[in-house]
Protein backbone atom coordinates (compact mmCIF):
# COMPACT_ATOMS: atom_id res chain seq x y z
CA UNK A 1 0.00 0.00 0.00
CA UNK A 2 1.47 3.33 -1.30
CA UNK A 3 0.46 6.85 0.33
CA UNK A 4 1.62 9.78 -1.21
CA UNK A 5 0.66 13.34 0.18
CA UNK A 6 -1.12 11.41 3.37
CA UNK A 7 -3.71 9.67 0.67
CA UNK A 8 -3.74 6.26 -1.30
CA UNK A 9 -4.82 6.59 -4.65
CA UNK A 10 -5.94 3.14 -6.40
CA UNK A 11 -5.45 3.90 -9.63
CA UNK A 12 -1.81 4.36 -8.80
CA UNK A 13 -1.39 0.91 -9.43
CA UNK A 14 -2.17 0.43 -12.86
CA UNK A 15 0.50 2.47 -13.63
CA UNK A 16 3.17 0.87 -11.27
CA UNK A 17 6.18 -0.74 -12.65
CA UNK A 18 8.24 -0.88 -9.75
CA UNK A 19 8.98 0.15 -6.09
CA UNK A 20 11.95 -0.50 -4.61
CA UNK A 21 12.79 -0.14 -0.71
CA UNK A 22 16.31 -0.21 0.89
CA UNK A 23 16.72 -0.07 4.21
CA UNK A 24 20.55 -0.14 5.76
CA UNK A 25 22.01 0.00 9.11
CA UNK A 26 24.31 3.27 8.05
CA UNK A 27 21.76 5.33 5.57
CA UNK A 28 18.95 7.22 5.23
CA UNK A 29 15.92 4.40 3.97
CA UNK A 30 15.31 5.04 0.49
CA UNK A 31 12.08 4.45 -1.52
CA UNK A 32 12.36 4.37 -5.92
CA UNK A 33 8.66 4.54 -7.28
CA UNK A 34 8.66 4.34 -11.06
CA UNK A 35 5.40 4.99 -12.27
CA UNK A 36 4.06 4.71 -16.30
CA UNK A 37 3.15 8.48 -17.50
CA UNK A 38 1.04 9.85 -19.69
CA UNK A 39 0.21 13.25 -21.46
CA UNK A 40 -3.02 14.70 -21.02
CA UNK A 41 -4.96 16.41 -24.00
CA UNK A 42 -4.27 19.95 -21.83
CA UNK A 43 -0.12 18.82 -22.15
CA UNK A 44 -0.10 17.93 -18.56
CA UNK A 45 1.59 14.79 -17.76
CA UNK A 46 0.18 12.41 -15.29
CA UNK A 47 2.07 12.26 -11.60
CA UNK A 48 4.77 14.38 -12.96
CA UNK A 49 2.50 17.84 -12.60
CA UNK A 50 0.44 16.34 -9.57
CA UNK A 51 0.94 18.40 -6.39
CA UNK A 52 0.92 15.53 -4.77
CA UNK A 53 4.37 14.21 -5.76
CA UNK A 54 6.15 17.64 -4.84
CA UNK A 55 8.90 17.48 -3.24
CA UNK A 56 8.83 17.10 0.58
CA UNK A 57 5.44 15.43 0.57
CA UNK A 58 5.09 12.82 2.65
CA UNK A 59 5.35 9.08 1.51
CA UNK A 60 4.83 5.77 2.98
CA UNK A 61 4.90 1.93 2.16
CA UNK A 62 2.76 -0.84 3.78
CA UNK A 63 3.93 -4.74 3.05
CA UNK A 64 3.14 -7.89 4.14
CA UNK A 65 1.16 -11.14 3.51
CA UNK A 66 -1.88 -12.60 3.69
CA UNK A 67 -4.13 -9.28 3.91
CA UNK A 68 -1.55 -8.02 7.22
CA UNK A 69 0.29 -5.07 6.13
CA UNK A 70 2.99 -3.66 8.00
CA UNK A 71 5.08 0.09 8.02
CA UNK A 72 8.29 -0.61 5.22
CA UNK A 73 8.99 3.07 4.57
CA UNK A 74 7.93 6.63 5.98
CA UNK A 75 9.50 9.74 4.44
CA UNK A 76 9.81 12.42 2.04
CA UNK A 77 9.91 12.68 -1.35
CA UNK A 78 13.27 14.17 -2.45
CA UNK A 79 13.74 13.88 -5.88
CA UNK A 80 11.81 13.73 -9.32
CA UNK A 81 13.23 12.35 -12.72
CA UNK A 82 11.30 11.93 -15.58
CA UNK A 83 12.27 10.06 -18.35
CA UNK A 84 11.16 10.88 -21.93
CA UNK A 85 10.96 8.17 -24.37
CA UNK A 86 10.17 8.60 -28.35
CA UNK A 87 7.59 6.06 -27.90
CA UNK A 88 4.09 8.00 -25.81
CA UNK A 89 3.80 5.00 -23.63
CA UNK A 90 7.43 4.15 -22.48
CA UNK A 91 7.46 7.17 -20.54
CA UNK A 92 8.71 7.15 -16.88
CA UNK A 93 8.88 9.34 -13.79
CA UNK A 94 10.71 8.18 -11.03
CA UNK A 95 10.02 9.42 -7.54
CA UNK A 96 12.70 9.33 -5.00
CA UNK A 97 12.16 9.34 -1.01
CA UNK A 98 14.33 9.24 1.93
CA UNK A 99 13.27 8.82 5.79
CA UNK A 100 13.21 11.58 8.10
CA UNK A 101 16.92 12.16 8.20
CA UNK A 102 16.86 13.50 5.26
CA UNK A 103 15.54 16.40 6.94
CA UNK A 104 18.27 16.29 9.89
CA UNK A 105 21.22 16.29 7.12
CA UNK A 106 20.16 19.78 5.22
CA UNK A 107 21.81 22.49 7.51
CA UNK A 108 25.34 22.01 9.35
CA UNK A 109 25.41 23.53 13.12
CA UNK A 110 28.31 24.74 15.24
CA UNK A 111 27.51 24.14 18.59
CA UNK A 112 28.67 23.19 21.83
CA UNK A 113 27.16 20.64 24.35
CA UNK A 114 28.73 21.41 27.91
CA UNK A 115 28.08 18.51 30.77
CA UNK A 116 25.86 16.72 28.51
CA UNK A 117 25.78 12.54 28.10
CA UNK A 118 25.65 11.66 24.45
CA UNK A 119 22.29 9.89 25.24
CA UNK A 120 20.88 13.33 26.35
CA UNK A 121 22.36 15.11 23.34
CA UNK A 122 20.11 12.66 21.18
CA UNK A 123 16.92 13.00 22.91
CA UNK A 124 17.13 17.14 22.59
CA UNK A 125 18.16 16.97 19.12
CA UNK A 126 15.19 14.12 17.84
CA UNK A 127 12.95 16.50 19.90
CA UNK A 128 13.93 19.38 18.07
CA UNK A 129 13.15 17.67 15.00
CA UNK A 130 9.44 16.28 16.14
CA UNK A 131 10.61 12.78 16.40
CA UNK A 132 9.38 10.33 19.07
CA UNK A 133 12.09 9.36 21.52
CA UNK A 134 11.89 8.03 24.51
CA UNK A 135 14.43 7.16 26.92
CA UNK A 136 15.17 3.46 28.55
CA UNK A 137 12.87 2.64 25.04
CA UNK A 138 14.06 3.98 21.66
CA UNK A 139 17.25 5.96 23.20
CA UNK A 140 19.20 3.95 25.77
CA UNK A 141 21.70 5.97 28.42
CA UNK A 142 25.16 6.68 28.06
CA UNK A 143 25.48 7.15 31.63
CA UNK A 144 29.16 8.84 30.96
CA UNK A 145 29.14 12.49 31.34
CA UNK A 146 31.03 15.23 29.49
CA UNK A 147 32.38 17.66 31.88
CA UNK A 148 33.05 20.76 30.87
CA UNK A 149 35.98 21.42 32.83
CA UNK A 150 37.85 19.04 31.02
CA UNK A 151 36.40 18.91 27.59
CA UNK A 152 32.96 20.16 25.72
CA UNK A 153 31.42 18.00 23.13
CA UNK A 154 31.45 20.03 19.78
CA UNK A 155 28.94 19.78 16.90
CA UNK A 156 30.51 20.77 13.75
CA UNK A 157 28.12 18.94 11.32
CA UNK A 158 24.62 18.31 10.63
CA UNK A 159 22.04 16.77 13.34
CA UNK A 160 22.17 13.11 12.32
CA UNK A 161 26.34 13.01 11.20
CA UNK A 162 26.84 14.31 14.47
CA UNK A 163 24.42 11.33 16.42
CA UNK A 164 25.94 8.88 14.39
CA UNK A 165 29.64 9.77 14.87
CA UNK A 166 28.38 10.01 19.06
CA UNK A 167 26.67 6.48 18.52
CA UNK A 168 29.41 5.02 16.59
CA UNK A 169 31.97 5.88 19.65
CA UNK A 170 29.44 4.38 22.01
CA UNK A 171 28.74 1.01 19.87
CA UNK A 172 25.19 2.19 19.19
CA UNK A 173 22.89 2.14 16.37
CA UNK A 174 21.43 5.88 15.39
CA UNK A 175 18.14 5.43 12.95
CA UNK A 176 14.51 6.55 12.55
CA UNK A 177 11.56 4.50 11.52
CA UNK A 178 8.92 6.72 11.02
CA UNK A 179 8.45 9.44 12.87
CA UNK A 180 10.31 7.03 16.08
CA UNK A 181 14.02 8.06 16.45
CA UNK A 182 16.79 5.63 17.85
CA UNK A 183 19.82 6.13 19.36
CA UNK A 184 20.58 2.66 21.11
CA UNK A 185 23.02 -0.56 21.12
CA UNK A 186 22.24 -3.04 18.46
CA UNK A 187 19.43 -5.33 19.24
CA UNK A 188 21.16 -8.96 19.16
CA UNK A 189 19.24 -10.45 21.68
CA UNK A 190 15.74 -9.31 20.12
CA UNK A 191 13.03 -12.17 18.64
CA UNK A 192 14.69 -14.14 15.79
CA UNK A 193 12.73 -13.50 12.56
CA UNK A 194 11.57 -16.16 10.21
CA UNK A 195 13.91 -18.76 9.85
CA UNK A 196 16.18 -18.72 6.47
CA UNK A 197 17.15 -21.93 4.62
CA UNK A 198 19.39 -23.09 1.81
CA UNK A 199 19.80 -26.14 0.02
CA UNK A 200 16.84 -27.54 2.11
CA UNK A 201 14.13 -29.25 -0.60
CA UNK A 202 10.90 -28.04 -0.26
CA UNK A 203 11.33 -25.32 2.75
CA UNK A 204 14.29 -23.58 0.91
CA UNK A 205 14.19 -20.13 1.34
CA UNK A 206 17.36 -18.87 0.07
CA UNK A 207 17.92 -18.39 -3.32
CA UNK A 208 21.43 -17.61 -2.99
CA UNK A 209 23.68 -16.93 0.07
CA UNK A 210 27.41 -15.92 0.72
CA UNK A 211 29.19 -14.94 3.10
CA UNK A 212 32.96 -14.32 4.57
CA UNK A 213 35.32 -14.25 7.97
CA UNK A 214 37.57 -11.60 8.05
CA UNK A 215 40.53 -12.82 10.48
CA UNK A 216 41.92 -9.19 10.12
CA UNK A 217 40.46 -6.40 12.45
CA UNK A 218 41.74 -5.99 15.76
CA UNK A 219 40.78 -8.05 18.11
CA UNK A 220 41.42 -5.68 21.32
CA UNK A 221 41.12 -1.47 21.28
CA UNK A 222 43.50 0.36 24.01
CA UNK A 223 43.52 4.30 24.96
CA UNK A 224 46.41 6.25 26.81
CA UNK A 225 46.17 9.81 27.63
CA UNK A 226 47.01 12.09 29.98
CA UNK A 227 44.32 13.10 32.76
CA UNK A 228 44.20 17.00 32.09
CA UNK A 229 43.58 17.49 35.95
CA UNK A 230 46.17 16.19 37.41
CA UNK A 231 48.73 15.06 34.67
CA UNK A 232 48.43 11.27 35.45
CA UNK A 233 48.54 9.07 32.89
CA UNK A 234 45.23 7.20 32.08
CA UNK A 235 44.62 3.67 30.46
CA UNK A 236 41.70 2.10 29.17
CA UNK A 237 41.33 -1.18 26.87
CA UNK A 238 38.46 -2.95 25.65
CA UNK A 239 39.12 -7.05 25.01
CA UNK A 240 35.61 -8.50 25.76
CA UNK A 241 32.77 -7.59 23.98
CA UNK A 242 29.56 -6.33 25.74
CA UNK A 243 27.27 -7.36 23.18
CA UNK A 244 25.79 -10.98 22.85
CA UNK A 245 27.50 -13.08 21.22
CA UNK A 246 25.37 -15.03 17.64
CA UNK A 247 27.80 -17.73 17.98
CA UNK A 248 29.92 -20.19 19.81
CA UNK A 249 33.45 -18.66 19.01
CA UNK A 250 34.49 -15.17 18.53
CA UNK A 251 37.20 -14.10 16.36
CA UNK A 252 39.45 -14.21 20.12
CA UNK A 253 38.75 -18.61 20.25
CA UNK A 254 39.81 -18.63 16.54
CA UNK A 255 43.55 -17.78 17.03
CA UNK A 256 45.94 -20.00 17.01
CA UNK A 257 48.10 -21.28 20.25
CA UNK A 258 50.36 -18.96 21.07
CA UNK A 259 49.22 -16.05 18.76
CA UNK A 260 48.32 -12.92 20.37
CA UNK A 261 44.68 -11.03 19.36
CA UNK A 262 45.46 -8.02 17.59
CA UNK A 263 45.44 -4.54 19.15
CA UNK A 264 44.93 -0.75 18.10
CA UNK A 265 45.72 2.33 19.98
CA UNK A 266 43.02 5.12 19.61
CA UNK A 267 44.54 8.50 18.55
CA UNK A 268 43.22 11.87 18.15
CA UNK A 269 40.47 11.50 20.19
CA UNK A 270 40.51 13.51 23.19
CA UNK A 271 38.34 12.29 26.65
CA UNK A 272 36.85 13.40 29.71
CA UNK A 273 38.40 10.56 31.60
CA UNK A 274 38.71 7.11 32.46
CA UNK A 275 34.97 6.39 31.62
CA UNK A 276 34.64 8.39 28.74
CA UNK A 277 37.79 6.60 27.18
CA UNK A 278 36.30 2.86 28.41
CA UNK A 279 33.07 3.72 26.66
CA UNK A 280 34.97 4.66 23.31
CA UNK A 281 37.20 1.77 23.13
CA UNK A 282 34.29 -0.45 23.78
CA UNK A 283 31.64 1.16 21.30
CA UNK A 284 35.04 0.58 18.66
CA UNK A 285 35.75 -3.20 19.56
CA UNK A 286 31.90 -4.07 19.38
CA UNK A 287 31.96 -2.12 16.01
CA UNK A 288 35.02 -4.57 15.33
CA UNK A 289 33.82 -7.67 16.63
CA UNK A 290 31.64 -8.52 13.70
CA UNK A 291 33.88 -10.64 11.93
CA UNK A 292 31.78 -12.63 9.65
CA UNK A 293 29.28 -10.74 6.71
CA UNK A 294 26.83 -12.19 4.60
CA UNK A 295 24.62 -11.69 1.63
CA UNK A 296 22.09 -13.44 0.20
CA UNK A 297 18.39 -13.19 -2.16
CA UNK A 298 15.61 -14.50 -0.33
CA UNK A 299 12.31 -16.04 -2.56
CA UNK A 300 10.11 -13.11 -0.75
CA UNK A 301 7.07 -15.03 -1.55
CA UNK A 302 7.66 -18.34 -0.44
CA UNK A 303 9.06 -17.05 2.85
CA UNK A 304 6.27 -15.52 3.36
CA UNK A 305 7.78 -12.50 5.66
CA UNK A 306 9.15 -8.95 5.29
CA UNK A 307 12.78 -9.45 6.09
CA UNK A 308 14.02 -6.30 8.65
CA UNK A 309 17.11 -4.55 8.79
CA UNK A 310 18.44 -4.08 12.58
CA UNK A 311 17.01 -7.57 13.57
CA UNK A 312 18.54 -11.16 14.13
CA UNK A 313 17.30 -14.01 11.99
CA UNK A 314 18.18 -17.76 12.06
CA UNK A 315 20.25 -19.68 8.91
CA UNK A 316 20.40 -23.10 8.37
CA UNK A 317 21.61 -24.92 5.48
CA UNK A 318 24.59 -23.41 4.97
CA UNK A 319 27.33 -25.53 6.74
CA UNK A 320 28.26 -25.87 10.07
CA UNK A 321 30.35 -22.71 10.01
CA UNK A 322 28.02 -20.22 9.02
CA UNK A 323 24.82 -21.93 10.42
CA UNK A 324 23.18 -19.76 13.11
CA UNK A 325 21.91 -16.38 13.71
CA UNK A 326 23.17 -13.32 12.37
CA UNK A 327 22.07 -9.59 12.60
CA UNK A 328 20.34 -7.82 9.88
CA UNK A 329 22.20 -4.98 8.34
CA UNK A 330 20.16 -3.83 5.09
CA UNK A 331 17.36 -5.23 2.75
CA UNK A 332 16.17 -4.42 -0.19
CA UNK A 333 12.36 -4.49 -1.59
CA UNK A 334 11.11 -4.97 -5.07
CA UNK A 335 8.04 -4.91 -6.07
CA UNK A 336 7.98 -5.36 -9.92
CA UNK A 337 6.09 -7.22 -12.81
CA UNK A 338 8.18 -9.87 -12.33
CA UNK A 339 7.01 -10.48 -8.46
CA UNK A 340 8.03 -9.29 -5.25
CA UNK A 341 12.07 -9.92 -4.63
CA UNK A 342 13.78 -9.53 -1.01
CA UNK A 343 18.03 -9.18 -0.76
CA UNK A 344 19.95 -8.36 2.29
CA UNK A 345 23.23 -7.82 3.91
CA UNK A 346 24.10 -9.34 7.64
CA UNK A 347 27.30 -9.55 10.22
CA UNK A 348 27.95 -11.95 12.82
CA UNK A 349 30.24 -11.70 15.75
CA UNK A 350 31.31 -15.33 16.18
CA UNK A 351 31.26 -18.57 14.17
CA UNK A 352 29.19 -22.24 14.34
CA UNK A 353 25.73 -22.47 16.27
CA UNK A 354 26.24 -22.65 20.18
CA UNK A 355 23.51 -25.54 20.52
CA UNK A 356 20.87 -23.04 21.49
CA UNK A 357 19.40 -21.70 17.95
CA UNK A 358 16.12 -22.45 17.04
CA UNK A 359 16.66 -24.24 13.10
CA UNK A 360 13.05 -25.22 12.45
CA UNK A 361 11.07 -23.04 10.65
CA UNK A 362 8.18 -23.43 8.17
CA UNK A 363 7.99 -26.69 8.90
CA UNK A 364 11.51 -27.65 8.35
CA UNK A 365 13.60 -30.15 10.28
CA UNK A 366 15.49 -29.07 13.08
CA UNK A 367 18.98 -29.49 11.82
CA UNK A 368 21.69 -27.21 10.04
Amino acid sequence: MIEVAGEEDPGLYQDLLSLEVELDDEMAAMAILRLSMRRQPDGRWTYLDDERFAVFNDMTVNAGFEGVAEPLFGGYVTQLRPWFDPEPGNCVLEVWAMDATVLMDRQERIKDWPDKKDSDIALEVFAAHGLDARLGDTVLDTRVVHDRAVSTILQRETDIRFLRRLALRNGYECFVEGETAFFRPPRVEGERQPVLAAHFGADTTLTSFSAEVNALPPADVAAVQLDRLNKTVLEEEATVSDSALLGDRDLAALLPAGQEPGRVWVGMNAATGSAEMAALCQGLYQEGAWFVTAEGVVAANKYGHVLRPRQPVTIKGVGETFSGDYYVTRTRHVFGLEGYSQSFRAKRNAVFPTGDERFAGGGGPDLL
